[in-house]
């Protein structure tokens, strides 16, 4: 640590943090990422928690520290988040932080116009693509810094000094056995079929449909489909959806539902292979995937990633040795079927799986990650400490 990084973490022992996080649940990738955070700084950081939707998420904050709040805001209505804001502003002048932190773009709305009136620098987590292209470089002007999780993800923004810290290494995987163990108490047996699982809240967007489309080729018929994950607020009645659709097309004895699966990315050795198959589509929602952890996750287990698309998740799987998985077009149920066919070649596979893991075990861990995180909250912070004007991306808020 450089002396002027030692300053700084003096002048901030523990930094005094206002984290305004959009979601209530504890599936999501940002809900994920956040919970890492406050596990690896500890006391270095004396956080305050506003959390925009009630959820099992507030508890597991609490139980790391954190002071939390429930602020409810349903949606991205103006009223909603008008009233939310109000809510934001008055918390930040009797709680007043050293930094406030949005994490995701509907806390970082939410936010934005609070922290400028309170005359507090923030700075945006941003994990994906929701609403870039109405929001992304209006929010990034109201940010005083942005931290993106991928390159992709920050590009968007507009801004030559994003910040990009990508998610740790996620955990080793369970071994093969007992991740089927763990399986099987929510009704997946395997047989002598390869297995395709897809992970995440069953959105339309996330593109479990175009998986479902796939098996009716005759392409991808050794294949089954795993779908781990329950229905979202956002699209309550997707899993019927997919059961609908997967009976119309007559593959419905080749598709499983396991619902929601604690730590599913620790069960995917029980798998041969990942599809990411996020699609355009659905209105609100992201266009493309963002970080993709649950790539990792598949590549620590040894399998081959589909994914749909450019994006942080085709670019791990170009390794220095070679792919570890497919790349196909964004909603394209042929090629994804095309893409299925080929990886139904066991030693394929495997080749693919091994180079994956190859790439994946030597990433960071979760106290590197915090480290750089708290470095870059620090220097922010230390913008006002030291007598600066807050500033914002060609905006300034007297000091």
């Amino acid at each position: 640590m450089t002396s002027g990084a030692s300053a700084a973490a003096t002048a901030f022992d523990p930094l005094r943090l206002t984290i305004v996080t959009s979601f209530g649940s504890t599936s999501g990738g940002a809900e994920l990422w956040l919970m890492s955070l406050l596990d690896s700084l500890g006391e270095r950081v004396a956080t305050r928690v506003i959390v925009l939707e009630d959820g099992p998420l507030a508890a597991q904050l609490a139980s790391r520290g954190a002071e939390v709040k429930i602020v409810p805001v349903m949606g991205l209505k103006v009223a909603e988040m008008m009233r939310g804001a109000l809510a934001i502003h008055a918390d930040l002048r009797r709680h007043p932080p050293d930094l406030v932190v949005g994490n995701g773009v509907k806390a970082q709305a939410a936010l934005a116009l609070p922290s400028l009136a309170a005359r507090r620098p923030n700075v945006w987590i941003k994990h994906d693509h929701s609403f870039d292209a109405l929001v992304a470089r209006p929010l990034g002007r109201l940010s005083t810094s942005v931290v993106a999780t991928a390159a992709e993800v920050g590009d968007p923004v507009g801004r030559a000094d994003v910040v990009v810290i990508e998610p740790e290494r996620p955990p080793l995987p369970d071994p093969r056995d007992s991740a089927l163990a763990t399986l099987a108490e929510f009704g997946y047996h395997p047989d002598t079929r390869p297995a395709l699982a897809i992970v995440g809240r069953l959105v339309p967007y996330k593109g479990v449909d175009v998986a479902v489309r796939a098996l009716a080729y005759p392409e991808s018929e050794p294949w089954r489909l795993v779908v781990i994950g329950g229905d979202d607020d956002s699209a309550p009645g997707e899993t019927d959806r997919l059961r609908q659709l997967a009976e119309v097309l007559g593959v419905s004895s080749r598709v499983h539902f396991c619902g929601p699966v604690p730590e599913a990315g620790r069960l995917l050795a029980g798998f041969e292979a990942l599809a990411v198959l996020t699609r355009p589509g659905q209105s609100g929602a992201p266009q493309r995937e963002g970080y993709g952890i649950t790539g990792t996750e598949a590549m620590l287990a040894g399998l081959p990633v589909v994914t749909a698309g450019e994006g942080p998740v085709a670019r791990r799987l170009r390794t220095p040795a070679g792919p570890a998985g497919i790349v196909v077009r964004p909603a394209d149920p042929l090629a994804t079927a095309h893409a299925l066919a080929r990886l139904a070649d066991p030693g394929i596979r495997a080749e693919m799986g091994k180079r994956g893991r190859a790439v994946a075990e030597p990433l960071p861990e979760a106290q590197e990650v915090a480290a750089a995180v708290l470095e870059s909250f620090r220097g922010v912070a230390g913008r006002r400490r030291n007598g600066q004007a807050v500033s914002w991306y060609g905006l300034r808020s007297p000091g």
